[in-house]
């Protein structure tokens, strides 16, 4: 009889606890007192996400006005669509069309002028447009030495070294980095090369100050060959051609002068015009009146994988894992951004920030941005070839203690390596906004903007090959973990979290989470 009283006892304690965890849990859904968890049945997997990205790469360049472009605006709506979003929306964007249409650099000696040598070469975007003869001057070799007045280049072809910057790791996260996730200890001797030069975006603007008619710029510090490099992209027209070259052209050219004086013509005809691109957005309704943003933009320099056919694919994921989940469990309502214009001064953003000033300031409580799930490279006898490993993942996140601890945690929980939470001012040094497309939203929203910038990442050699896979899931967790950590917080809350840097107060590393 003891047996069975026990045994029926036992009963009745595992039914009660039963219930009360049942009831425990039914209350943190509804009261938001915890955390939401994920369904893991309904995040989208590697393969559908690749394959979202393989689709939009194989349509061509992506630049904005271009056809392949036009295509993924349609089928982003397509998509958003079909997943049920609400208020789907093609919102029109004035977008500069650059194209160059024929391009060639030729040299010579002056004494004799019949013997020419033609050095390959590419179109520097937004540069200016020549008669179908070229210009033709004196070449110079052109720099200048800091606290130096510049040279005179009045009717010359300036002739410029772009070295393309190399950054240690180890001063990242000396100089700049909030907190980092490097299990591999990779940081303590990686050197990653940027994208791009200190001048960035206004390599050529020294020589158009010291009077030059033309602009070759040779492209250095890249363990590849190239001058397939699309830099500039501010949409602004500059008043003389210019043409890239790869480092060995370059050396070409650089040996032709050491013969003696010689003379060049540049040739670029170009069309730019004003087209329309198209912010792409639906929304999906959520547990509370204020948003969050998911974005990223649809453009590319070329057929760009990484650049932005992976953020195109990690917005999608996010998208279809939302539109599953119930309306009572998503923390606020979601608004879904595929923007337009990044490759032409970023005018989509411009345009919807510009519209939506209030909005932004008011009800959303973050913007989150995904852009470039990257390969890190390397040069093989003059090629690129991609490896195995993530390129060093950037995550750049507002001054407020929840939503860099909702970050930490998302990247531990994830074991997103090589990566580092960065501050939205201050990288590069002076800038007052991240170097990424949601600089565009800071300081009028919160916002977390993943980014990562493998030195590929203007070039044609940013293939399909370059994306790396593995991180695409992870990624898409990341996000999911850090909207779910949102929950308890709105826009005013958020905000009053908001701390003048530097702090003092460390973040605890993924060992004590």
């Amino acid at each position: 009889m003891k047996k069975a009283t026990g045994r029926a006892n036992a009963v009745i304690a595992s039914a009660l606890l039963a219930c009360c965890l049942a009831a425990a849990a039914a209350c943190s859904s509804s009261d938001g007192s915890s955390t939401p968890s994920i369904d893991d049945e309904l995040v989208p997997g590697t393969a559908e996400i690749m394959g979202w990205a393989e689709e939009i790469v194989a349509q061509g360049i992506r630049r904005p006005g271009y056809p392949a472009d036009d295509w993924i605006e349609g089928w982003a709506r397509d998509h958003f669509v079909a997943l049920g979003l609400e208020e789907v929306t093609l919102d029109p964007v004035e977008v500069d069309r650059w194209e160059p249409l024929r391009w060639s650099l030729t040299v010579w000696h002056p004494e004799t002028p019949n013997e020419t040598l033609t050095i390959p070469c590419y179109a520097v975007p937004f540069s200016g447009n020549t008669s179908p003869d070229g210009v033709t001057g004196e070449l110079e070799v052109f720099s200048t030495p800091e606290g130096e007045e510049p040279e005179d280049l009045t009717g010359k072809i300036a002739i410029v070294e772009n070295e393309f910057l190399a950054l240690p790791q180890s001063v990242m996260r000396a100089l700049f980095a909030r907190w980092e996730y490097d299990p591999e200890g990779a940081f303590d001797n990686l050197v990653q090369t940027l994208p791009f030069s200190g001048a960035f975006q206004d390599a050529m603007g020294p020589s158009i100050e010291a009077g030059a008619i033309g602009f070759l710029g040779i492209l250095r510090g890249l363990p590849w060959e190239t001058d397939q490099y699309y830099v500039p992209y501010d949409a602004l027209e500059r008043p003389i051609p210019g043409a890239w070259l790869s480092s060995s052209n370059g050396d070409r050219l650089l040996q032709f002068l050491e013969e003696g004086p010689a003379e060049g013509r540049l040739v670029l005809e170009r069309d730019l015009q004003k087209a329309t691109s198209h912010n792409v957005t639906g929304v999906l309704r959520g547990a509370s009146d204020e948003w969050i943003i998911i974005g990223s933009h649809h453009d590319g320099p070329w057929a760009s994988a990484v650049e932005d056919a992976s953020g195109v694919a990690l917005v999608l994921a996010q998208a279809k894992y939302w539109s599953q989940v119930p309306q009572r469990k998503r923390p606020h309502n979601l608004m879904f951004l595929l923007n337009g214009g990044h490759m032409s001064g970023g005018a989509g953003l411009h345009h919807f920030v510009n519209t939506n000033r209030a909005f932004l300031e008011r009800d959303v409580v973050v913007e989150v941005h995904l852009e470039h799930a990257a390969r890190e490279a390397r040069g093989e006898d003059g090629r690129l070839v991609p490896t195995d490993a993530p390129e060093v993942r950037w995550w750049f996140t507002s001054f407020m203690p929840p939503l860099e601890e909702a970050v930490a945690d998302a990247i531990c929980a994830e074991e997103l390596g090589r990566s580092f939470l960065m501050p939205v001012e201050g990288f590069p040094p002076g800038s007052m906004n991240p170097p990424t497309d949601a600089a565009f939203f800071h300081p009028w929203s919160p916002i977390v903007s993943f980014l990562t910038a493998p030195m590929y990442l203007f070039d044609a050699q940013d293939t399909i090959d370059k994306i790396h896979e593995p991180s695409l899931v992870p990624l898409t967790r990341a996000a999911i973990r850090i909207i779910n950590d949102m929950h308890d917080e709105s826009a005013a809350s958020l905000r009053s979290t908001l701390y003048v840097p530097p702090r003092t107060e460390t973040l605890a590393p993924c060992s004590e989470r």
